[in-house]
């Protein structure tokens, strides 16, 4: 399971004089900043990855597509990773 994000508060001035700093750990240890303005929270920097999924989170076709995928699992249409892995690798073995 991936780690949970790291999230720092960071003021405004601190942010201004550190952006670069501060994108290089958005990208390589996956930290998000909550920007302070006055010591309240004013806005987010986070990874462009973490943005988008938000967006799609949004989206309404996802949401359906969710909505979809749990009404056929509570019809009994699920199938586990494991038995559909099997069923994948048998059909392949069978050409």
């Amino acid at each position: 399971m991936a780690k949970a994000p790291t999230i720092a508060m960071v003021p405004t001035g601190r942010a201004r004089t550190r952006l670069g700093s501060l994108l290089k750990q958005v990208e390589r240890r996956k930290t998000r900043f909550v920007i302070t303005r006055s010591g309240k929270p004013a806005a987010v920097l986070l990874a462009v990855t973490d943005f988008d999924d938000l967006l799609e989170e949004r989206d309404p076709e996802f949401q359906r597509s969710l909505r979809r995928a749990a009404q056929e699992f509570r019809n009994g249409k699920a199938t586990r990773l494991s038995d559909y892995r099997k069923a994948r690798s048998a059909a392949r073995r069978a050409g």
